[in-house]
């Protein structure tokens, strides 16, 4: 499944990589076509780049908590021009305010 926009966000956090912005959306969890389980799709916005995603779980909670993990481990990845972390609220770089577990 290949997400391409989040139709009905649910939130959204503004991070930072120096004095450049990054936008992480998060979108309401929906049911799989199947029917059985639920996605949270996100996407992470960074320098004109949208990474779109999401995560699966066997209900919407869970998918949430997943998506969240998984924002974690994208933001600590993230490729940056001057290989700055991402920070949230903080002076510490890679205090981002989402687990990366």
């Amino acid at each position: 499944m290949k997400i391409t926009e989040i139709s009905k966000p649910i939130a959204t956090r503004k991070l930072s990589v120096g004095s450049e912005a990054v936008v992480v959306t998060i979108g309401k969890p929906e049911l799989f076509e199947d029917g059985n389980d639920y996605y949270c799709p996100y996407a992470i916005d960074f320098l004109g780049k949208k990474k779109m995603s999401y995560a699966g779980g066997a209900d919407a909670v869970q998918a949430i908590q997943l998506a969240m993990q998984k924002i974690g481990v994208d933001l600590a990845y993230l490729k940056t021009p001057s290989n700055e972390r991402v920070t949230w609220m903080s002076d510490s770089p890679g205090e981002t305010g989402f687990p990366a577990e």
